[in-house]
């Protein structure tokens, strides 16, 4: 429970009359407790100009309308004034203390009654008190003004609760900022609203629009239940696991030699914060995803065996995975037939064939054909086009699987979920997975299906409940996360919102999706996590684009953004905790493009490149005044920032040099430039106004590159020996040799690169859906693992001897 003290600082609300009231002051008198804001069917709440979440502990509650009146969870309310609720479970009850008074609000019951100085009275109310999402929700009015003594105004969706009455319908610079800051996305009401708003149609304008009329409280948007009957169900999951032969078929887990050195982890972005990736090691066995299969390889002091597979359907295709313990999970999207295309098909090239006059003279031609879908169709086809063969739409399923490898060996199937969408990425806190998934609409999508396996095997739609839209700014498809606990039977929790994401950052409590959207901006959602409940907690727009995960960060309740627009204009952005920009630094390199991006703490650096590899310090210790403290020039780009060490900056990416020609005088004259070999740079970052490249090393000539380039999880960072390791293909141009690829080992040891080897790759030769396509550098104790598709090569960490080598038949 939120103290008064608290509550008191960070309620206080300025209360204009007319004009900008939620961040300027104003000539008014501040009233006592503040005025805070509502929006129905939105899960935030205003004060202050500041958003916070209506109920933080459990994010899906919004101000909801049940039988025409708004409904209000009862503690959140009361606390932001105050006041002390507790829930009585046995008398089914709740409890709330204010002003010297207890009322208790029985629950499925239209009263409430009042206790205070000896007296004991009863009340009457129209509506029942109920549970809603494990909260007590009460009447708007009966809470704010019966009990709380607040007066309630409400107009076009927006509520104002205060200490005197708010004339909204006057108030156009109040209502418009009210609305652009909690109104943006809410609760589908009714289906008629999700369907417009994935139908392009823009539901409401702001509620400054002079024709809309006064929207009184009986008649706000109810809630229209959807289909949520369970749809045709899909055969149970076929998870075929598969043991290589083994001289040791026992039952009892396996404990492999590993050392006190540890185990390669995936490299992150956030401490503590898992990504999934295509190989994972639990220090004793390798795990090794792609196509439709899971390999799982026991390491033994360098000694390999290929232990055992998990088959995945061959309509399933594993994007990556997750080890933690004894569990793995897999993740990625599953494909299937869906609709009959083949008749829309033959009606376009029917049409194509027809005049504009014919067209029109047949308008139910195409209704006729369209009911035939099921019968032997007779269709003129112009043979010079050819008949187009019957084919189906696909639709797409994002999948998490779930298994038990107590026993590496003898993997076993716990639960699954699947949701209609591609996959596009996700992160795992502690136990919980969070799944992003991306589903367009073609116009058929209403509902989307998913599956959980903890409550049956058939897919269902998803409730109408979880779904949120953005009246003003139409899409068509949804976003859509679940929250997937891998540690128990618990259901998974989803949230989807009719928008689109691209680019994830997630830390212990908040997730921010990004994607480009209009005019050169790029829309920023942000989803507050507490467990396995997900909320919506406000949305905001940046200039330019990002370039990757790494270019959002949040650092004190403040989120840095740095983005490039197509004009080749750079800025780094930081927004309050409600997305409103508080600071900038714009202009940043005109006519350079950004190409990595790292935050450390109050600190941020940017690579910007077109010609030269300049690399920008910038203090952030003051959110509202970020500045460039220092600037660095040298050849080439970094493409990824990794730190190594206090003051310490790793840059991973390409050399380049310029190409001169000789002009009519025969002076040489920069043309252009050309990209060389893989470039390491180690950055001394001590004085943040002047940064320093203390050591370099180029590897390869032009043609040269990594994965690691673009995506920081084929990086193997071990901080212990200060290494790094990645598989690279190298081009040397002056050598018979002129293409390798390989494993390439680099040191940062006494604060200098030095490159320890180079592990050469050889193709396995081995293709099909058994085999994954992943090529990793892992190192366990003592020993060094580069997985290379199909083949898996073990080395002394040491001395890069070979020690043995794996073929995944």
């Amino acid at each position: 429970m939120r103290t008064k003290t608290i509550i008191c600082g960070v309620l206080v609300a300025l209360f204009l009359l007319s004009g900008s009231i939620l961040a300027t002051a104003s000539d008014e008198t501040e009233s006592e407790h503040g005025t805070i804001y509502l929006y129905t069917g939105s899960p935030l709440i205003l004060s202050n100009g500041t958003i916070h979440m209506l109920d933080s502990a459990n994010p899906d509650i919004s101000a909801t309308v049940v039988k025409g009146k708004t409904m209000l969870p009862l503690r959140a309310v009361s606390e932001f004034f105050g006041a002390e609720v507790s829930y009585d479970q046995n008398q089914r009850k709740a409890i709330l203390k204010y002003d010297g008074k207890q009322f208790y609000f029985p629950i499925d019951q239209k009263k409430y009654i009042v206790e205070g100085l000896g007296e004991r009275e009863e009340f009457s109310i129209d509506t029942n008190s109920m549970i809603m999402e494990g909260r007590t929700m009460v009447p708007l009015r009966v809470i704010c003004e019966q009990v709380l003594g607040k007066k309630v105004s409400y107009y076009n969706r927006v509520i104002a609760v205060s200490d005197q009455t708010v004339n909204l319908k006057t108030q156009t610079e109040l209502m418009k900022q009210v609305e652009e800051k909690i109104g943006k996305v809410v609760k589908a009401g009714t289906m008629s609203e999700l369907k417009k708003a994935l139908s392009g149609n823009i539901l409401y304008g702001f509620s400054v629009d002079e024709k809309a009329g006064v929207q009184k409280e009986a008649t706000m948007t109810g809630q229209e239940s959807g289909d949520s009957s369970v749809q045709n169900g899909i055969a149970s999951e076929e998870h075929e696991t598969a043991a290589a032969p083994s001289a040791d078929s026992s039952a009892a887990p396996d404990s492999a030699g590993g050392s006190n050195r540890g185990y390669s982890e995936t490299n992150v972005q956030v401490e503590g914060i898992d990504e999934a990736d295509v190989v994972k090691t639990d220090g004793n066995y390798l795990y090794i995803g792609g196509n439709n299969v899971v390999r799982i390889v026991k390491t033994d002091q360098g000694k390999l065996e290929d232990k055992t597979s998990i088959k995945l359907s061959t309509d399933k295709n594993v994007s990556e995975i997750y080890v933690d313990g004894n569990k793995l999970a897999i993740l990625g999207t599953r494909s299937e037939n869906g609709d009959l295309l083949y008749n829309k098909r033959e009606v376009e090239v029917t049409e194509a064939m027809e005049t504009p006059a014919e067209q029109a003279a047949e308008p139910e031609q195409i209704t006729e054909v369209s009911k035939a879908a099921s019968e032997p169709m007779q269709i003129a086809v112009d043979r010079s086009i050819g008949i187009m063969p019957p084919y189906y739409s696909i639709k797409n399923y994002s999948f998490v699987d779930v298994y038990d490898i107590s026993d590496p060996a003898r993997p076993k199937y716990l639960k699954g979920h699947e949701m209609e969408g591609s996959y596009q990425s996700s992160r795992k806190n502690g136990d919980i997975i969070y799944l992003v998934t991306n589903l367009y609409s073609s116009g058929d999508v209403v509902l989307p299906m998913m599956r959980d396996t903890v409550l049956g095997a058939k897919q269902v739609q998803m409730q109408l409940d979880d779904i949120m839209i953005m009246p003003r700014r139409p899409a068509d498809g949804y976003l859509i996360i679940s929250a997937i606990n891998v540690s128990n039977q618990e259901k998974t929790e989803v949230e989807a919102i009719t928008a689109y994401g691209m680019t994830m950052y997630m830390n212990d409590s908040s997730l921010y999706l990004a994607s480009d959207g209009a005019n050169d901006k790029s829309t920023i959602i942000k989803f507050e996590l507490a467990g396995m409940k997900v909320g919506y907690a406000g949305s905001g727009e940046v200039k330019g684009h990002l370039i990757n995960q790494f270019a959002m960060d949040e650092y004190g309740g403040n989120l840095r953004v740095a983005t490039t627009t197509w004009g080749n204009e750079n800025a780094l952005y930081v927004l309050d905790q409600s997305l409103n920009e508080m600071g900038a630094v714009t202009g940043l390199a005109k006519g350079e493009t950004i190409y990595s991006v790292r935050f450390m703490g109050d600190k941020g650096y940017i690579v910007t490149f077109r010609t030269i590899d300049p690399l920008f310090v910038f203090d952030l210790s003051d959110p509202k005044n970020p500045v460039v403290t220092g600037e660095l020039k040298i050849p080439g780009f970094s493409s990824y920032l990794h730190p190594v060490g206090k003051d310490l900056l790793l840059g991973i990416g390409a050399d380049t040099y310029e190409i001169y020609r000789k002009d009519s005088s025969g002076k040489d004259v920069a043309v252009g430039v050309r990209q060389g070999g893989i470039k390491y740079s180690l950055f001394d970052v001590s004085d943040m106004g002047r940064p320093k490249e203390i050591s370099n090393y180029v590897l390869g000539d032009a043609g040269s590159g990594s994965e690691a380039f673009y995506n920081h999880k084929a990086l193997m960072v071990d901080s212990s020996a200060q290494r790094v390791a990645m598989d690279a293909y190298l081009n040397f141009e002056d050598q018979k040799t002129d293409y390798q690829q390989g494993a390439v080992i680099m040191s940062y040891a006494g604060k200098k690169l030095a490159l320890k080897g180079i592990l050469k790759s050889e193709p396995s030769g081995l293709y099909g859906n058994d085999i994954p396509y992943a090529r990793r550098v892992l190192y366990i104790g003592e020993q060094l693992y580069y997985v290379q598709d199909g083949r898996i090569t073990s080395y002394d960490y040491e001395s890069l001897k070979k020690i043995d080598d794996l073929l995944l038949r």
